[in-house]
C-alpha cells in the first residue's frame, strides 16, 4: 500500500493537537480539507482512524500509522536540515515522569537543546508506568520510564535509579503516626498521590506493612512543586524524590516517615530501533545526565 504522507502528517496534526480546528491551523490549511484528508486516509486503509470525542484520540489502527509518521518526519528532518525551520516540523515529543522532568532532565538536555536551536521540545507528562505505552502507541519518538525491557522495535537503554522518601511534616507525623506507619493509621491518614495512574505510595505501603490491597484517603496533587509544598503544609504524607525533598528533611520542614524502607525507583530510555544521529544524541544526553544526577542500577 502506497500512503501519501500529506494525509499521515494530517493524521499526526490531529492526533497530536486534539482537534481537526487547532490541526487546520497547524497545517495552516482549513478544518475542510483536515476532515477530506482524514476521511480519504481512513477510506484507504479501510477502518476508522479516530475517536470523534473531545479531545479527538487516535484508535489503535492509527497507532503503528502515527508511529511510522513521527520517524519519517523525523528522517526528513535529518536528510532535509531546511525543514528544520518550521515550527511544527522541528518539535520532538518526549514522555517523562513528572519527577524526572522535575529534577534532573531539563539540566541533562540544556547542552543539547542550545546546540539544536532549531528545535523544540514538548514533554508529555506521565506516571513512569505509563511513559512506555505512549511510545509504543506512536506519540512520542522516546519515553524515560521504569520498564527495562524493550518490545520489538524499540531500544532501551539503562539510566540509573531515583531515590524516593515518604514524608510528612513533623506535626502531620506526630499526628497520624504516633507510633509509626501502621495499617490502621495509614486507613485514616490522607496521603499524597500526584494523580491517578501515580501507585509508587500504594506499592510503598503494600511493601512496607505487607498489605496485600492497600485502600487509603489520598490528595491528588498534579504538579512537582505543589506535590512537595502540600506534604510541608501538612495536606498529607507521600513518595517525594530525595533530591527535591533532601532540603526540606535538613531543615526539618519534612521526616522520613519510614526511614527502614529506602525506595528506588529504576529509569530507562526507550526509543525507536532507528538510525537516527538527533534521536542518538539525545539519548546520550540523557545518559549522561542521569549519571551525574541518579544513583546506579545494581
Amino acid at each position: 500500500m502506497n500512503l501519501d504522507f500529506s494525509l499521515l502528517e494530517c493524521l499526526e496534526a490531529v492526533a497530536t493537537e486534539g482537534s481537526f480546528d487547532k490541526a487546520a491551523t497547524t497545517l495552516a490549511i482549513t478544518q475542510s480539507a483536515v476532515s477530506q484528508r482524514i476521511r480519504a486516509l481512513e477510506s484507504q486503509v479501510g477502518t476508522p482512524l479516530l475517536f470523534r470525542t473531545r479531545p479527538v484520540r487516535p484508535t489503535p489502527a492509527a497507532q503503528p500509522l502515527l508511529r511510522f509518521a513521527r520517524q519519517t518526519r523525523l528522517l526528513a528532518m535529518e536528510v532535509w536540515p531546511e525543514m528544520k525551520a518550521a515550527a511544527t516540523q522541528g518539535q520532538l515529543r518526549i514522555a517523562v515522569n513528572g519527577d524526572s522532568l522535575g529534577t534532573w532532565v531539563l539540566p541533562a538536555l540544556k547542552d543539547w537543546v542550545h546546540a539544536h536551536p532549531e528545535l523544540t521540545l514538548e514533554f508529555v507528562v506521565d506516571d513512569q508506568t505509563q511513559t512506555q505505552a505512549r511510545l509504543r502507541n506512536g506519540e512520542v519518538l522516546g519515553s524515560i520510564g521504569s520498564e527495562g525491557r524493550a518490545t520489538k522495535g524499540f531500544l532501551v537503554v539503562p539510566l540509573g535509579q531515583m531515590p524516593y522518601v515518604c514524608v510528612a511534616s513533623p506535626e502531620f507525623a506526630q499526628r497520624h503516626f504516633p507510633r509509626g506507619l501502621t495499617i490502621a493509621a495509614a486507613q485514616r491518614a490522607p496521603a499524597l498521590v500526584f494523580n491517578r495512574r501515580d501507585a509508587l505510595q500504594a506499592d510503598h505501603l503494600a511493601r512496607c506493612l505487607d498489605w496485600a490491597e492497600p485502600r487509603f484517603p489520598h490528595h491528588f496533587v498534579p504538579a512537582y512543586e505543589a506535590y512537595l509544598e502540600a506534604a510541608i503544609l501538612g495536606y498529607g504524607y507521600g513518595m517525594s524524590p530525595l533530591a527535591q525533598c533532601r532540603a526540606a528533611l535538613k531543615d526539618g520542614l519534612l521526616v522520613n516517615v519510614t526511614p527502614q524502607m529506602p525506595v528506588a525507583v529504576p529509569l530507562y530510555w526507550h526509543t525507536w530501533q532507528l538510525e537516527s544521529e538527533l534521536i542518538g544524541s539525545l539519548g546520550r544526553a540523557l545518559v549522561a545526565g542521569a549519571a551525574l544526577a541518579l544513583d546506579a542500577l545494581p
